[in-house]
């Protein structure tokens, strides 16, 4: 049987240091090690550092990222993924009348770092939805036998 916890931040960079620390503590009560842990906490900035990354890239000024963690026997799995409130982006946008951010296209770069949070997990997906500028990530670390 394992836990299911949840954690809701506002899209933000000063939040990855609250993303990174409840990573963590979650790899603390799976029962790793801290070299498992730094690992871990590595991964998980990264995934909320290009959730943010993917918002922006949207235009998006009113994002949110969900952090989920499922603790069981073999492990820890977190999914980290970045959503936009539409009724938060839309008084937003009205408190910020006049305001515009340069689009683009989403780097290689941002491909590239998902890519490389992957080496501090045993396991890892991605999707990004350009349209909304959505991302979600899995990353799942297992207890060594």
């Amino acid at each position: 049987m394992g836990t299911v916890s949840e954690l809701r931040l506002p899209a933000d960079r000063e939040h990855i240091l609250v993303a990174k620390r409840a990573a963590g503590a979650f790899g603390s009560l799976a029962g790793f090690d801290m070299d498992a842990i730094d690992d871990l906490t590595i991964a998980v900035a990264q995934a909320f550092e290009n959730a943010v990354r993917c918002l922006e890239h949207s235009g998006s000024i009113a994002g949110q990222v969900r952090i989920v963690f499922k603790m069981s026997d073999t492990g820890l799995e977190v999914t980290v993924r970045s959503t936009v409130n539409r009724e938060a982006e839309l008084r937003a946008r009205a408190e910020q009348a006049g305001f515009r951010h340069e689009g683009g296209e989403l780097v290689a770069a941002t491909d590239l770092a998902l890519r490389l949070m992957g080496l501090f997990v045993d396991d890892s997906t991605y999707r990004v939805d350009d349209r909304t500028g959505s991302l979600r990530v899995r990353l799942t670390k297992y207890k060594a036998s």
